[in-house]
């Protein structure tokens, strides 16, 4: 991971002619929102000033929530960003996080969460209305750490908030999670710690990890 200016919100991981991959630093919106404050910064703005230096561009295919650390990946032209936008449709792509629960867990608990989704405004909620979306989240419970349980998540879905609900839903508090678990530490402990692709999708690398922050690496 390459270093940079400490006032960019994310570390640029990977990049090459057709995509650029990058770690969102917490506490930093993906893309501007209604507040003026947010219309410079921003990951996809800053990413764009980096790229304009280089005659480039770059166009979004996925998000995290504010709160959320973890890697991002973006492409540099509209065909390879459908294409990528596609393998998140299709569930072809894998997206692994890490969560810490203050709960004590049975290590090796496992759980599957099937939700429908429907965002409402700035909240999203569990609903069974028509436009509401699925949301499949599946954790394990993977090891202990001083101020609870450390979780590797797998989401074959990409809704908003998705894993806080979930996590919720099981009466799980996810620390730091102000909004759904009430819970006040610091920071929230989430984090997207690697992402993967079909060797299909013609991508030079297909794979991108980091090193997780609260979990003991597990094979995949």
């Amino acid at each position: 991971m390459s270093k940079r200016n400490e006032k960019c919100p994310y570390e640029l991981f990977y990049e090459d002619d057709q995509i650029i991959v990058v770690y969102k630093k917490r506490d930093v919106f993906s893309v501007s929102t209604e507040d003026k404050k947010t219309y410079t910064h921003n990951l996809f703005y800053y990413l764009k000033q980096y790229l304009k230096k280089k005659n480039e561009t770059c166009f979004i295919i996925h998000r995290l929530d504010f709160e959320t650390s973890g890697l991002m990946i973006f492409g540099k032209n509209e065909k390879i960003t459908a294409k990528i936008r596609a393998t998140f449709a299709s569930r072809e792509a894998k997206r692994y996080y890490e969560a810490v629960v203050k709960e004590t867990i049975p290590l090796g608990t496992e759980c599957e969460i099937r939700q429908n989704l429907l965002e409402k405004g700035n909240t999203v909620i569990i609903s069974e209305e028509p436009e509401s979306k699925e949301a499949i989240t599946k954790f394990r419970a993977v090891n202990y750490i001083n101020i609870g349980t450390a979780l590797n998540i797998e989401i074959l879905t990409g809704r908003r908030n998705q894993i806080r609900i979930a996590l919720h839903s099981k009466g799980l508090t996810l620390l730091g999670d102000k909004r759904y678990s009430n819970d006040e530490n610091k920071r929230m402990y989430l984090n997207c710690y690697m992402l993967s692709f079909p060797k299909t999708e013609g991508l030079s690398v297909t794979g991108f990890k980091v090193d997780p922050l609260w979990i003991i690496k597990e094979k995949k």
